[in-house]
This record gives C-alpha cells, sequence and structure tokens, in this order.
C-alpha cells in the first residue's frame, strides 16, 4: 500500500521527502567518519541541497498548478472579416491565445486574418475545405477535403495544419483511418453559430469552463465577438490559462475527452 500511495504522488509531493531523506543520510555518513567540522560541514551542504531540492518541488506544484487550469477557446467556419477581427483585438488585448477551425474555401482573399492569427500566437487548424459530413464520404474525398486545406494553408502560411475538426463533430472508424492528424471535438458547445444575446452567452461560457475545457464557439456571429469582451476577463479572474488545442494536447494527451488520437499515434 505505502508503494501505491507513492507511486500515485506528483513530484511536489515526493521532492520534500527526498530532501528529508538525503540531509538524514549525509549526517548520518558525518557522524561515522567523525569530527565536529566533519558534521557541520556535511550539515551545511545537506541545507543546501534540501534548498536546492524545496525550490524544485516549489516549481513542479507551480507546474502542475498552471496544467490544471488550461482552457483552449476555439472558433470554426470562419474567418468572416468583420467578427474574427473584433475576436482577435479581443484576444490581443488580453495577450491570449486560441485556435481557428478554418475552411479551406474561406481562405483566399482573406489571407492576412491568417497571418495575424499567426503572429499572435493562435493555431490554426483543418476544418476541412467545404465543411462536409465526413462519414458520408469515400476515402479519396476526405483525403482532398483535408489535402486541399491544407495546401491553402501551406500557400499562405508555408505549413499545414497539425490538428483537424470534422464538421459538425461527426467521425467513424473510416474517418479515424484516413485522418492521420489529432480529431478535436469539444466539451463545452455554445451553439453560438446562431444569433445570441452577448450577456446570455458570455454567462454560459463561463458558468460552463472548467480546467481542460475544450469550448466550441463560431466566429461567425457579432453576437459572438461582443461576448469575448465579457468571456476573456471572467475567466482570467478565474485562474485559467488559455492554450491552442496543440498545447492542451501536449499537457494533456488522451486524458482530455475532446481530443481523438489517430490510431498509431
Amino acid at each position: 500500500m505505502k508503494r501505491e500511495k507513492y507511486a500515485k504522488q506528483g513530484p511536489a509531493e515526493r521532492l520534500p521527502k527526498a530532501g528529508a531523506i538525503m540531509l538524514a543520510l549525509l549526517i548520518l555518513f558525518a557522524v561515522l567518519l567523525g569530527g565536529r567540522e566533519g558534521t557541520v560541514a556535511a550539515v551545511d551542504a545537506a541545507a543546501v541541497d534540501a534548498a536546492a531540492v524545496d525550490a524544485a518541488a516549489a516549481d513542479a506544484a507551480a507546474a502542475e498548478a498552471v496544467d490544471t487550469a488550461c482552457i483552449a477557446l476555439t472558433f470554426d467556419d470562419g474567418p468572416y472579416p468583420k467578427v474574427t477581427e473584433h475576436i482577435l483585438d479581443v484576444l490581443e488585448k488580453h495577450s491570449v491565445s486560441a485556435t481557428f477551425f478554418v475552411l479551406g474555401s474561406r481562405v483566399a482573399g482573406r489571407e492576412a486574418l491568417l497571418l495575424r492569427m499567426e503572429e499572435m500566437g493562435c493555431e490554426i487548424g483543418n476544418h476541412t475545405f467545404s465543411h462536409a459530413d465526413l462519414t458520408k464520404l469515400s476515402r479519396e474525398q476526405i483525403e482532398k477535403e483535408i489535402a486541399d486545406t491544407n495546401a491553402e494553408f501551406e500557400r499562405v502560411l508555408g505549413h499545414g495544419a497539425a490538428v483537424v475538426r470534422p464538421p459538425y463533430g461527426y467521425y467513424n472508424e473510416s474517418v479515424r483511418n484516413v485522418i492521420a492528424y489529432p480529431l478535436i471535438l469539444w466539451t463545452v458547445d455554445t451553439n453560438d453559430w446562431r444569433p445570441r444575446n452577448a450577456d446570455e452567452l458570455a454567462s454560459a461560457v463561463v458558468k460552463e469552463a472548467q480546467a481542460g475545457s475544450v469550448i466550441l464557439m463560431h466566429d461567425q456571429q457579432e453576437s459572438t465577438a461582443a461576448a469575448m469582451d465579457a468571456i476573456i476577463p471572467a475567466l482570467l479572474a478565474r485562474g485559467f490559462r488559455f492554450v491552442t488545442v496543440s498545447e492542451l494536447l501536449t499537457i494533456k494527451g488522451e486524458a482530455c475527452s475532446a481530443i481523438k488520437i489517430p490510431e498509431g499515434g
């Protein structure tokens, strides 16, 4: 039972115990060798080592706290210049990032928006070219939806997307077998694709958000952009740290229920 309990402890819990054990061993070693000076020197050295261990424990605890407070805002179906620009303005004002799942068919003529997203540290994900239901397509058609969209990203950004969100959240085993990228779903659905009262939308998002949430929104409606002015400050006040979905994947991996890892990957 003791071994199981230790194995379940995080680094922040184990490090202080390790420092205490190190201090005791060094003092015992000095006493066995004999001599007051040797004992004092050993105690001094052990105190320095223990302080280093305590500092490492504090760093580990801080890292764990940051990881548990992560949240990912995501926006689908854009870009729509007026709305997307407003959302980017709010993100930039608060120095936070988000992930935009862009349709390949909406890239031409809106290249500047994608460049601004990337310059701000936001992630650009693949939302297919035509917003098709991938579960109704052949293998070749699925591949084309993803490849054509990535080709647009490569034209503008110099690289493709690292993540895919299937339209409507629809996927099956065939889709997973074809798409060699993580499929990103969501844990909070705001239903903002239809116009909503901005205050009500903001209140709902802030209420439902929790550590590790992937929040689904759309950069289509002005009500969504207006709600961001309240959503981001409120979530920051609750201690959340905004990350992209790829950052969330690095932190939580498959522990995040909204992320489906490709088979074998």
